[in-house]
């Protein structure tokens, strides 16, 4: 199965309650009513290393576009652990994510330093069609922080 990354755009009303436990993030995590999530599929860390340079480390804003954020439920002994941005880091994602297209991501592809680095989900990141793997998902992450900014809306992180 492996681990999947995920983005949730929410209310900023919504994302008060998930942090206040008012509402329980699991409980709305698997609601069948919570709108459309961004399922990235395996593709998060890649993403993330092309966006940043790094496997783990990179510098804000776009860190926070998928390793990102603060934990709603740090705490808890979960094997979900949900992270949030706010409504102003959500544009700030989004603004900066608008300066970086296909061009700019195939040139921070470096297979060598990825395997090395231990990027997820690839072994080997040399291997036909990883780059274009990769590059699949950047439009409609780049397309759902537009649109999340758009409508003022803060958004959860997470992988299952």
């Amino acid at each position: 199965m492996g681990m999947i990354g995920y983005l949730q755009q929410v209310s900023p009303e919504l994302l008060n309650a998930l942090i206040q436990g008012e509402r329980d993030i699991h409980e709305y995590l698997f609601d069948q009513e919570k709108g459309e999530e961004l399922d990235l599929d395996k593709a998060w860390h890649g993403l993330h290393y092309l966006l940043c340079g790094d496997a783990f480390q990179g510098e804000l804003p776009l860190f926070n576009a998928l390793m990102g954020g603060r934990p709603i439920n740090e705490h808890e002994t979960e094997d979900i652990i949900v992270r949030y941005l706010t409504v102003e880091e959500v544009a700030e994602v989004s603004n900066a994510l608008t300066q970086i297209g296909q061009a700019e991501l195939k040139q921070a592809f470096e297979p060598d330093q990825m395997n090395e680095a231990g990027v997820y989900p690839s072994s080997d990141w040399n291997e036909d069609g990883e780059l274009d793997y990769l590059l699949a998902y950047y439009e409609p992450l780049k397309t759902y922080y537009q649109q999340a900014a758009v409508k003022g809306e803060g958004m959860l992180l997470y992988v299952s």
